[in-house]
């Protein structure tokens, strides 16, 4: 993940049109109903490495053929209709729908009727870092049909606490910490959203899900608090499965890998609160995305839990 890239594009021409659709996803076929008079073709981007965010406009009706884009796109509907067919059939879109657009190894064809619509670009290494060992079965796994209301609104309301986040505040934007959280909060919420139901754990996963596991992670943790980890990382450094370190945890310290990190994390912004100077400069937002916090009312909450006090109070004492 890397700090927002803008790139926004008008474009009147078809040919330029099918250039930029195929740099930006996938080689492809263009044609326009009729007159190409009235084409216009919006595309903006905000690129962060392993996810994007795009928003596009197509006037007219416009069919397009593409390749695999190698990636997953999660579709959010805005304005008129589509349809697309994929290897899982045929569907028609309107306003409101949330859906996945195909497999990152088959091609699709959409034909869109002066469409506006938001897509989220996640790349696979993203999932693949999250669940290594379960990444490309939860793939083929996914649901590409249109999300129920309630799934669709879980899937929105992260993509837009992400990229408010983002893009409203530098520090948050340039904080290695807070963007590889952000990816793996996209990943997390992605999978949650459209998969048909969580596996169940496997017997053989609870073998190594011992105190000693505890104890390599925490000293693990404890020591690395300032690099961007997810749980596959710290159970890759602790020689032993995910679920594995995900049960060690649950059984012997009622939290997540995750969760654990996130106290340990705290507790530096705690310290670094104290003994910073505010009549310096100091801010609680530079402390705070310093260790990988957007300074927002989940840190404060998460923050007051364990201190019972807010950030600024700790500042300013």
């Amino acid at each position: 993940m890397h700090p927002p890239v803008r790139d926004d594009r008008v474009i009147t021409d078809p040919e330029q049109a099918h250039a930029l659709v195929a740099a930006s996803y996938a080689d492809n076929r263009l044609r326009v109903s009729g007159s190409t008079e009235g084409f216009r073709f919006e595309h903006g981007s905000v690129d962060l490495g392993d996810v994007r965010f795009d928003s596009i406009h197509n006037t007219l009706t416009t069919d397009y053929a593409l390749d695999p884009v190698g990636r997953l796109m999660v579709c959010r509907v805005l304005e008129h209709g589509l349809e697309v067919e994929a290897d899982h059939g045929e569907q028609r879109l309107g306003p409101g729908d949330t859906f996945l657009v195909a497999r990152p190894d088959r091609g699709y064809r959409a034909r869109l009727h002066g469409t506006r619509f938001q897509i989220t670009n996640l790349e696979l290494p993203l999932l693949d870092r999250l669940a290594p060992d379960a990444s490309r079965d939860l793939v083929r796994g996914l649901r590409y049909e249109p999300l129920a209301p309630d799934r669709a609104r879980y899937w929105q309301d992260t993509v837009d606490y992400v990229s408010t986040a983002l893009l409203g505040n530098r520090e948050a934007a340039t904080s290695p910490l807070v963007l590889g959280s952000a990816g793996r909060l996209l990943a997390a919420t992605l999978l949650t959203a459209f998969s048909p139901g969580a596996p169940a754990a496997r017997p053989a996963d609870r073998t190594d899900a011992v105190p000693a596991t505890v104890r390599r992670a925490i000293a693990y943790l404890e020591g690395a608090p300032d690099l961007d980890l997810g749980v596959a990382d710290i159970a890759r450094a602790c020689h032993v499965s995910v679920r594995a370190l995900q049960l060690a945890f649950r059984r012997h310290l009622g939290t997540t890998p995750l969760g654990y990190l996130r106290r340990v994390r705290l507790d530096r912004v705690r310290t670094d609160l104290r003994d910073a100077d505010p009549t310096a400069g100091a801010t609680v937002t530079a402390i705070a995305t310093r260790w990988g916090f957007l300074p927002d009312s989940r840190f404060r909450a998460h923050y007051r839990a364990a201190y019972h006090e807010l950030p600024g109070d700790t500042l300013r004492r």
